[in-house]
């Protein structure tokens, strides 16, 4: 039994160190070692071995500036789970690196050494120049090449400089060429170390966008410093490891690999020209005039397909591309980006604006780098103006997807599904220039089952649904205004609704809008359009619980207000029978006897303006004034009730007429119903 119980102390001590080690580790998502742990991990409350006290998990929680508080001079080092990359404090916030998850290590900040029996790390290290620094961060190689130069005596003794070092390993496996430029001829001779430092102090915290900086190589060579949103700092793409190593002479960053003249290879241009895998995107280039920009402008970052990837388009989109200037310009300008991002710029996603004017998503997962669902198979092709990434896949902007294409893409499979179905993708595909509010799948699921059942067996139905939801032209979501009507393919117009919580059309909300494609603009939008077939007059009177309503509006001759044509929208709230005869009797009588007072009644409960219940904010009052200008307020419940002053709880919403919208009420509204002059 002894021996059993020491087995589930070593297991749980192992098991306990995985725990906080890594924050998010396979044992911590585990149920089974979830459940062990409850059942054994109690013994061990108080119990801090050494060895882990200088862990955490990565939590970002309030727990970091209390320890941090009692131990001086100690710095939090964030590294990723099984790659051993680390980012220091205040680089990198995210809690996951490219898919991988992060832990938590205190250590001494730079300059700072422990004292036994003392929290922290409170002795001072006094600055050595900047050799002597390199060397006790570890890195050798750097310092072994400086050997009998001049380099090596300014670092010693001059300065002030800034020394960007190469890791160790970055100096295995060097070409030919690389071990020639790192070995100068003579003792006064530059090398290819030269162009590693640069004049003057650049702390961390001062680098910029795109800085160029001139380095001691030839004494004009210029390498170009990034700082991204991420809080990662790149040298000519290569990534600073650690930075802001103080020296008496100067700062030290490590950087993950040996950096070269950004003219080495040429300007961008220059390199897809003679890159015998980049032809096809180069005669893109040629058909697009964007050769003469890549060769002089800068900075520009290009995700550049390879051949094979064109070979994967269909042979209709390559002819498009061959004789459609265009299509080819629209295509090669979406791979095309302002500004210089590297491979290390982003530790999770980052979203960029291409010159076409499309969005890309530039995203770090755990097996690489990938934008949209190209994976970057050479990444950091450094040049004068940029940087290139080798790409396997040909990314195709919307403007050149036909609409259908482009629906596909936004998951709206159910949408697509159903004009597939019903035979009509060649007319949604064909269809020139136009507007498509497009419900997405949880549209489709909560319509009534009767509804579903007859748009999957007629399709005529189903075409006059979508000419419903399309408008001639690409309308914006900027030209859409509030109280507007919009002529659709049918004999019914939709009523457009400006809200503090967005743009309404009919009773939809507009989730997603402005996708352009090839042929027409989407706008997806969260409930099924159905078209209304009658004015307001022919519904309420249609509705049997509005009898004693209906009854109303002819006794008061109002008819024609409630059969307008759409140009004027109305809504109404509409008092069910059973709402009159909630009233006292003499009450209701009088209004029935009395033409104009039923007139001012009827008003009462109209307003000029469409309103739907998707517009209104949970628990806030939306006031508008009547036709007979007293006050209507909608209150929305969080629980889904709505309101209108209070006591009128609304039986049915949101029911569309040609020119309106109708609100079914279990009260009459209280009515002044003074005479407006």
């Amino acid at each position: 039994m002894r021996v059993l119980h020491l087995v589930v102390f070593v297991l749980t001590i192992l098991l306990w160190e995985e725990e906080v080690s890594c924050g998010q580790s396979y044992y911590y998502f585990n149920p089974y070692y979830q459940s062990y742990r409850k059942k054994h991990l109690a013994r061990m409350r108080g119990y801090h071995p050494s060895k882990y006290k200088n862990y955490q998990r990565d939590t970002s929680s309030g727990f970091k500036g209390d320890f941090l508080a009692s131990r001086p001079n100690m710095c939090r080092v964030k590294e990723v789970f099984g790659t051993g990359q680390r980012f220091y404090e205040g680089k990198v916030p995210q809690r996951r690196v490219c898919d991988r998850p992060t832990f938590v290590r205190y250590q001494c900040c730079p300059g700072y050494n422990m004292v036994e029996g003392e929290k922290g790390c409170p002795a001072v290290v006094p600055l050595q120049n900047l050799k002597q620094t390199t060397l006790e961060l570890l890195q050798q190689k750097f310092p072994k090449l400086l050997t009998n130069t001049e380099l090596e005596g300014n670092l010693l003794y001059q300065g002030a400089f800034t020394v960007f070092v190469p890791i160790d390993s970055a100096f295995q496996n060097l070409t030919y060429d690389d071990r020639q430029r790192l070995h100068p001829w003579t003792y006064h001779a530059p090398s290819l170390l030269h162009y590693h430092v640069v004049t003057g102090r650049y702390n961390y915290t001062t680098f910029k966008k795109q800085e160029e900086v001139p380095t001691l190589y030839y004494g004009e060579k210029k390498l170009r410093i990034n700082k991204y949103p991420s809080g990662v700092a790149t040298v000519n793409c290569a990534r600073i490891m650690v930075p802001n190593q103080m020296a008496s002479n100067g700062i030290v960053h490590i950087i993950d690999r040996l950096i070269r003249p950004l003219d080495f290879r040429g300007t961008i241009a220059d390199v897809i020209l003679r890159d015998q895998r980049l032809t096809k995107f180069s005669q893109m280039l040629y058909k697009a005039n964007l050769i003469d920009t890549l060769q002089k402008s800068k900075h520009f970052t290009l995700f550049i397909p390879e051949d094979k990837a064109f070979k994967r388009l269909s042979s209709g989109l390559n002819n498009r591309i061959t004789n459609d200037r265009k299509i080819a310009t629209a295509i090669a300008k979406y791979h095309i980006i302002k500004g210089t991002y590297c491979a290390a710029s982003t530790v999770l996603s980052a979203q960029l604006i291409s010159l076409e004017g499309g969005f890309l998503a530039f995203i770090c997962k755990f097996n690489g780098n990938y934008v949209n669902d190209a994976k970057l198979i050479e990444e950091d092709i450094v040049t004068s103006n940029g940087v290139i990434h080798i790409i396997n896949k040909v990314l195709l902007p919307n403007t050149v997807k036909d609409i259908l294409q482009v629906a596909h893409e936004l998951d709206l499979t159910k949408l697509t599904e159903l004009v597939h179905r019903s035979g009509l993708a060649d007319w949604v595909q064909s269809r020139p220039e136009y507007t498509w509010f497009a419900p997405n799948d949880a549209a489709f699921e909560a319509l009534s089952p009767i509804y579903k059942e007859a748009l999957q067996e007629q399709p005529g139905l189903v075409e006059q649904m979508l000419k419903y939801h399309t408008l001639e032209g690409r309308m914006k979501t900027d030209s859409l205004v509030g109280e507007q009507t919009l002529r659709t393919g049918i004999d019914a117009r939709l009523k457009v609704g400006v809200y503090h919580n967005g743009i309404t059309i009919d009773s939809s909300h507009i989730l997603d809008g402005d996708r352009e494609s090839s042929n027409g603009l989407i706008h997806v939008i969260d409930k099924v359009l159905i078209p209304p077939e009658l004015n307001l007059m022919d519904l309420i009177e249609s509705d049997p619980e509005l009898e004693v309503f209906t009854n109303a509006i002819k006794k008061a001759g109002l008819e024609d207000l409630f059969q307008q044509k759409p140009g004027k929208q109305l809504t109404v709230i509409a008092p069910t029978t059973d709402a009159f005869y909630r009233m006292p009797t003499y009450k209701r009588e009088d209004y029935m006897k009395n033409k104009e007072k039923l007139k001012r009644l009827i008003a009462r409960h109209v307003i000029d303006r469409v309103v739907v219940s998707s517009g209104l904010d949970m628990s806030t009052t939306y006031s508008l004034m009547s036709r007979q200008l007293e006050p209507v307020a909608f209150k929305l419940e969080s629980s889904g009730t709505l309101w209108i002053n209070k006591y009128a709880k609304v039986q049915a919403r949101d029911h569309l007429a040609l020119n309106g919208v109708i609100f079914k009420t279990d009260r009459v509204l209280h009515c002044l119903c003074k005479e407006i002059t």
